[in-house]
């Protein structure tokens, strides 16, 4: 993703479940932006789905677990470059085994997130606090962009 283009000829590119953001280099989250943009065709979009910073900070939990059949889940989280990465510790023990990942990803406000699309190629970008289209407000679940060319 950080190379691929193919320019003008997708209508929409998806991105959910905050799968954006993962790479050490904040640089390569803006090529892989820069890459959708020359990807999509004039009156194209770009919807991304994530966990707004705004909505981290009201519901944010260092640590939760949970069971479910006999196999635990546990979850730390940890925040660093002033609210800008969040870090992720994932434990999960199944009969008797422990299976432990690690991983780092970036955070955006609806006003960072908005900044980084125009900035990469695209025209507009539309905030919504969910893939049906609520307001980005107090009560939003989660961060979308709908960004256009």
């Amino acid at each position: 993703m950080r190379e691929f283009v193919r320019p003008a000829a997708f209508d929409v590119v998806l991105s959910l479940y905050t799968s954006f953001g993962y790479f050490e280099d904040a640089a390569d989250n803006k090529k892989v932006l820069v890459n959708v943009a020359h990807s999509l065709k004039p009156e194209g979009r770009f919807v991304l789905q994530l966990m707004g910073k705004e909505v981290l900070a009201r519901i944010f939990q260092a640590r939760n677990w949970r069971e479910q059949d006999g196999t635990y889940f546990l979850q730390e989280r940890t925040l660093s470059d002033n609210w800008g990465r969040m870090q992720n510790r994932w434990i999960l023990i199944r009969d008797g085994t422990v299976q432990e990942t690690n991983v780092s990803h970036w955070i955006y406000s609806a006003a960072e997130l908005a900044s980084l699309l125009t900035s990469s190629g695209f025209a507009r970008v539309d905030i919504y606090g969910d893939l049906e289209g609520a307001s980005y407000d107090q009560a939003a679940r989660q961060l979308v962009a709908v960004a256009r060319i």
